[in-house]
C-alpha cells in the first residue's frame, strides 16, 4: 500500500469516527504512524485530502457501475464533501474532480429508470446542478 493510500485510509477512518468538523490534518499522519512532513509531501492541506477521498469514491463507483455491482455504490464523500471543498481547491484539482464526476454522471444517466436507481440518480443530478450553479 502506498503512503498516499495509507494517509487516505487514515483520513477516511478519522472522519467516520469523529466527523468532518473534528477532522484535523495533523491527526492523519499520527493515525497511521507517519510524520507530518510525510503527510504534507502527499497533500498540501485538508481540502486536498478531502478531494482525494471524493475522487477515490467516484472511481470506485464508476468501477461498480461498470461491473454491475450496484450494492457497492457509495456517496459518503462524493455527495457530502464535493460541494464543501470544491471552491477551495487549486484549479488542477478542481479539473480532476470535475473530469471524474463527468464520467460518473454519464454512467449514472445510462442506468435504467427504476426504483433501485432513483435515489442515486437524484443525488448525482443534485451535485451536477450545484456544480453548474457554482462553477469555479
Amino acid at each position: 500500500m502506498t503512503t498516499e493510500q495509507r494517509l487516505l485510509n487514515a483520513a477516511k477512518e478519522l472522519i467516520k469516527e469523529h466527523g468532518l468538523i473534528n477532522f484535523s490534518m495533523s491527526d492523519v499522519p499520527r493515525a497511521c504512524g507517519l510524520s507530518r512532513a510525510c503527510c504534507y509531501q502527499n497533500f498540501r492541506d485538508k481540502n486536498e485530502i478531502l478531494a482525494a477521498l471524493c475522487i477515490e469514491e467516484i472511481q470506485l463507483n464508476i468501477q461498480s457501475i461498470k461491473e454491475q455491482r450496484y450494492r457497492d455504490l457509495a456517496g459518503t464523500f462524493s455527495v457530502v464533501l464535493r460541494p464543501l471543498v470544491f471552491n477551495h481547491l487549486k484549479v488542477k484539482d478542481q479539473l480532476a474532480l470535475d473530469h471524474i464526476f463527468a464520467e460518473l454522471l454519464l454512467l449514472v444517466n445510462q442506468l435504467p429508470e427504476t426504483e433501485e436507481f432513483k435515489f442515486l440518480k437524484r443525488g448525482i443530478e443534485y451535485i451536477d446542478m450545484e456544480r453548474k450553479l457554482n462553477p469555479s
